[in-house]
């Protein structure tokens, strides 16, 4: 079977921390996705000879298939993330993808309310969602959230606003406690209840990022009375005490 590479067509340096990175097929065909789909990129081999396979959230509309564009925060133990920046404009990655069966899934979201959750890094996969197609008749009757640090600056506010322009319900940003802090589980979870504790029990969701909290939030969820066929999740992080298959996106 041939390779499957992608072109870097643009890249820019958002943040002290992140770049977002454009790419399209090197033979120019469409790249066809649905949004909150990922895919992975091959960097290269370490020093032991074996490849370097990442994950990376498509942070771009489904509705346009020439390119796409993924967001990666640079981290100093992140093989894949110290080798992306070295990229230039023209340079070819293997890749495979788009994957995601869930958030590919023709029948989700079901009629009703929806919620998409993020924390931290897991905000490429809420953007995705909020541009995709199949959310773009129903944004009336979705919440969306994204949790983050007093640190983080994987990606500002106005950069966001600039990504998703036009949209009704932009997601609301709650501060929580760093990834190390014993209440930061219990922070999100008492203002997930504070929000739907105002509308009805959502009949769908998807969560992405700290895989400590998510499956914390599939919990309640399902306490609440979602289906937890109807939820699906991204584990950016925290992969561990995993009691069903996830996805990590890694670095």
């Amino acid at each position: 079977m041939s390779q499957k590479l992608l072109k870097l067509i643009f890249k820019e340096n958002i943040s002290p921390s992140s770049d977002i990175y454009h790419f399209q097929r090197s033979d120019s065909s469409p790249f066809e996705f649905v949004g909150g789909q990922y895919v992975i990129l091959n960097t290269g081999n370490d020093s032991e000879g074996k490849a370097i396979k990442r994950a990376y959230s498509i942070m771009s509309s489904d509705s346009k298939t020439d390119s796409f564009q993924i967001c990666v925060k640079r981290l100093g133990t992140g093989k894949a993330s110290s080798i992306l920046p070295e990229l230039k404009l023209g340079d070819e990655l293997e890749y495979s993808g788009p994957w995601g069966k869930f958030a590919g899934d023709p029948t989700w979201p079901s009629p009703g309310f929806s919620l998409i959750l993020a924390t931290d890094t897991g905000i490429t996969s809420l953007i995705g969602l909020l541009l995709s197609k199949k959310f773009s008749g129903r944004l009336d009757s979705t919440t969306a959230v994204w949790f983050k640090t007093k640190e983080e600056d994987f990606i500002s506010e106005k950069l966001i606003r600039t990504i998703l322009p036009g949209i009704s319900n932009f997601p609301n940003i709650f501060q929580i406690p760093s990834i190390s802090d014993p209440n930061r589980v219990s922070t999100v979870l008492e203002i997930l209840r504070s929000i739907l504790g105002d509308c009805t029990v959502p009949e769908n969701a998807f969560l992405s990022g700290d895989g400590n909290i998510i499956r914390e939030v599939r919990s309640e969820l399902v306490r609440l009375g979602t289906l937890e066929s109807r939820i699906g999740m991204e584990t950016f992080f925290n992969t561990q005490r995993n009691p069903s298959p996830t996805l990590s996106l890694g670095v």
